[in-house]
């Protein structure tokens, strides 16, 4: 658990600047870089993962999530939704990362609702118009303000490259299982059998092809929104290179 006070809301910064991207970039790898390097010197080993660490939750508010999500995305963006929970929940085992499934369940399957039709023009950042939704679904099923600020910042900070890190793991990894899926970040990490499931389960199929103009669209109707600033950096580009 981190410092940050997990009830209260983040805001919504905008578009960031290519010097500020390019500055969290370069941070973000150098830890990835650091990782690698403590698992080479025998200085970090990581754990096994059971299929138990990344099993869907059977929870009465988990099944409503998956309805809420259906409801709005279409089935390429369900499995991403999939997909991103189980590698981030194998990343969390595997760190030895004590987890909520449950909330981080909740975030994964409702982090895209901001790129949905029904909200692809609701004003603010992808990322944000999602958690604000999100937050909603958690209040409106009476879970506590506590889970729902959790959720909320999950989803709104999942494509915070650089900040995210330094969050709670029911935070932090929603950004990490979603760029798993995305860019293979982290995939050094996945072993290839407990990979290989998660993929027969959830396939990728055209994902990348599917995924990409969402953000290029977000990019174009709000140019001030955070995507926007990725998109301009060539995060579409990398997306449609990940095999």
């Amino acid at each position: 658990m981190n410092e940050h006070n997990t009830t209260e809301l983040v805001s919504d910064p905008g578009r960031p600047s290519k010097p500020i991207l390019a500055g969290r970039l370069l941070r973000s790898e150098i830890r990835a870089s650091l990782r690698r390097l403590s698992r080479m010197l025998g200085l970090q080993t990581l754990e096994n993962a059971m299929p138990a660490d990344w099993a869907i939750p059977d929870s009465a508010f988990a099944v409503q999530a998956i309805e809420a999500a259906s409801t709005l995305c279409p089935e390429f963006m369900m499995r991403h939704c999939f997909r991103s929970y189980c590698f981030g929940a194998i990343i969390a085992a595997r760190n030895g990362l004590s987890l909520d499934r449950e909330v981080f369940f909740i975030a994964a399957m409702l982090h895209d609702l901001g790129l949905s039709d029904a909200h692809v023009d609701d004003p603010g950042s992808f990322e944000w118009v999602g958690a604000r939704l999100a937050h909603t679904i958690c209040l409106d099923a009476e879970q506590t303000e506590t889970k729902a600020a959790i959720i909320h910042n999950a989803i709104a900070l999942h494509t915070s490259i650089g900040i995210v890190e330094h969050h709670q793991p029911e935070i932090s990894l929603l950004h990490f299982g979603t760029a798993m899926d995305l860019f293979g970040s982290r995939l050094d990490e996945m072993p290839k059998d407990v990979l290989e499931r998660v993929l027969m389960n959830y396939p990728r199929d055209e994902f990348k092809a599917e995924f990409s103009p969402c953000l290029n669209l977000q990019a174009e109707k709000k140019p001030n929104s955070q995507i926007a600033g990725a998109v301009g950096i060539g995060i579409t580009e990398r997306i449609l290179a990940q095999l």
